[in-house]
């Protein structure tokens, strides 16, 4: 078993940091980030500590084969050696794993917000690229708004974004923010009327919800 890994769970979680976006963790978070790295160390120094006291061992078995009682005795104390290195490999493949799932998570809420931030200057372009329709300007500036929302459309996509369809269909809470409400007795109740503010997916989860106007019957209200 290679413990190396601990090195490179240290510097990839240090080369995530970025000093103009950084993501807060919670006191509770570092706290258990910091018992795991104190966990690891204690596992190295154990896995080494076993390692050379078994090494020493089977050099004094090889040493002491005519010696049938001090070789059994030895025989039992490399037994032990070797249970205690195979339950500290496992103690560390489980801190390894779970290392691992910390660090996807990390660069999955850093990746949110980043995108979520992305989300909001693709929607001001967007607004922007309508004055300017609006506007007797030259059809080139036009055009180069266009290629510009092109573009972060095409990265929106690459990264998975892409935006919900909500109108027509039943208010879900865990995906639709309510905003407004009609009346609307030609609708079922909580039929969504329209979208106020476009809501996102990231591959299938809620990037960012969609603030919706959703029907109501006069019995309801």
């Amino acid at each position: 078993m290679v413990f190396e890994d601990y090195n490179n769970f240290i510097k990839e979680r240090r080369a995530l940091e970025d000093p103009y976006n950084k993501v807060t963790i919670t006191k509770e978070k570092y706290k258990q980030l910091l018992e795991a790295s104190e966990k690891y160390e204690a596992l190295v120094k154990e896995y080494r500590d076993i390692v050379a006291k078994k090494t020493e061992l089977e050099k004094q078995i090889e040493l002491l084969k005519q010696d049938g009682r001090k070789l059994k005795e030895l025989e039992e104390k490399t037994e032990k050696y070797s249970n205690s290195l195979l339950r500290v490999q496992a103690e560390y493949e489980n801190y390894r794993k779970m290392n691992q799932r910390e660090n996807e998570r990390y660069e999955l809420k850093y990746k949110e917000k980043l995108l979520t931030k992305f989300v909001k200057l693709y929607e001001d372009l967007t607004r922007a690229l309508k004055v300017l329709n609006e506007l007797d300007l030259n059809d080139s500036i036009k055009k180069g708004f266009e290629m510009i929302i092109t573009n972060f459309q095409k990265i929106l996509e690459e990264e998975g974004v892409k935006p919900m369809l909500s109108e027509g269909e039943k208010f879900d809470p865990c995906k639709h923010e309510a905003l407004m409400v009609e009346v609307n007795e030609e609708l079922p109740e909580n039929t969504i009327i329209e979208e106020l503010n476009k809501g996102y997916y990231l591959n299938n989860k809620v990037l960012r919800p969609a603030g919706v106007k959703i029907s109501k019957t006069k019995s309801k209200l």
